[in-house]
């Protein structure tokens, strides 16, 4: 057996071994969640029931963990578990889509030196921040005025599984087994339940921050061959081309960080990028519908909604030129003031993904 056949059978085998103990996690932070009783339940209920509070719960707690997947897995954890309804989740998947455009500019931000590098770059990174930012200005009111979202993710529910009140997606030896990791869990906490749901939540983020890091070496050294203008030669391709690989790494904030050294080099064009980013929008929600699986419809329906929200926001903005220029404009306008000043990307980091969404929560939940 030569040494890359090795290497690819014992990442594969990692993969599914951190897999399992993904969802074993996502399991076990849904039953500590439940053995908290209603009181619990009625403490979360209270602070999300604000949708605008929600929204910037999710946007801030994606920039805590830098991933918007580690978040919605989380928030299908506490659907499953009751304390957070189907209606008070999708806010907080929006807000997720918005904190998770951060990294990418972070990335960007390695080029400040280097004028029109910088400027190319930056503008690259923020066409995302701003493309995910219209998506919620133009459905978040919408949402909460027909909910539009939650009856298509019900309706896409009931037409797989019928009841979405049931406890079960489907009866498998994979989910006795993830049931029986979580109850191993438990053991460990010692009937603790603060501490079962603190060690669920840690191997859930440790066995993601694996999978994510184990997929990177294994596929990015594959398509980076392929980085070229061929595979951005038109929008479907190129956001058919974001949608995979995403899938496959697990990490929307890695495949759009990918391309930002491309564009600040010259490489790649704004507008061959912006599909591509489209792409990665949809490929991240394939994370919380794998956490989903391994625990009841109603937590499906949830993942539904984030791909639902993706799908529908590029279904409103990209097929009309002029509210599909306008992301494209406004990135390319603050990476124009940001090679003038550069203070400017520093601010719009700060204020943008930690001072507006603190001062919200923060005020919001007195």
């Amino acid at each position: 057996m030569s040494k890359e056949l090795q290497r690819t059978l014992i990442n594969s085998i990692s993969i599914i071994a951190f897999l399992y103990l993904f969802l074993v996690g996502i399991n076990g932070m849904s039953s500590a969640i439940k053995h908290f009783g209603s009181g619990f339940a009625d403490t979360v209920l209270s602070t999300t029931d604000n949708p605008f509070l929600a929204l910037f719960i999710g946007t801030f707690a994606t920039v805590l963990f830098q991933s918007s997947s580690t978040t919605t897995s989380l928030i299908v954890g506490m659907v499953s578990a009751g304390v957070l309804s189907i209606e008070g989740s999708i806010p907080m998947i929006m807000g997720a889509n918005i904190g998770t455009t951060v990294t990418n500019t972070i990335v960007s931000m390695g080029h400040i030196s280097r004028g029109n590098e910088f400027k190319r770059a930056f503008a690259a990174s923020t066409v995302h921040d701003f493309f995910n930012m219209l998506s919620v200005l133009i459905m978040f009111p919408l949402e909460l005025k027909f909910h539009f979202i939650q009856k298509s993710a019900i309706g896409l529910g009931e037409f797989l599984f019928g009841n979405i009140s049931s406890n079960e997606v489907m009866k498998s030896p994979i989910k006795t087994a993830v049931k029986w990791g979580s109850k191993q869990i438990e053991i460990l906490s010692f009937d603790n339940n603060i501490f079962y749901l603190i060690l669920s939540v840690l191997l859930t983020l440790f066995m993601l921050y694996m999978i994510v890091k184990v997929l990177r070496k294994m596929v990015l050294s594959k398509v980076e061959v392929f980085f070229d203008k061929y595979i951005f030669k038109t929008a479907i391709r190129a956001l058919l081309f974001g949608m995979l690989l995403t899938f496959m790494v697990q990490s929307s904030s890695i495949t759009t960080s990918l391309i930002v050294p491309l564009a600040g080099a010259g490489v790649l064009s704004l507008r061959q990028i912006f599909p591509y980013t489209l792409g990665a929008n949809i490929g991240t929600t394939a994370t919380a519908l794998l956490a989903a699986l391994s625990l009841n419809v109603t937590a499906l329906v949830t993942a539904f909604a984030h791909l639902i929200f993706n799908i529908f926001g590029i279904l409103i903005i990209y097929p009309i030129p002029f509210i599909r220029n306008i992301p494209i404009k406004l990135a390319e306008t603050l990476a124009e003031y940001s090679i003038k000043n550069r203070l400017i990307p520093f601010a719009y980091l700060l204020i943008v993904f930690i001072v507006i969404p603190f001062t919200i929560i923060y005020f919001g939940g007195k």
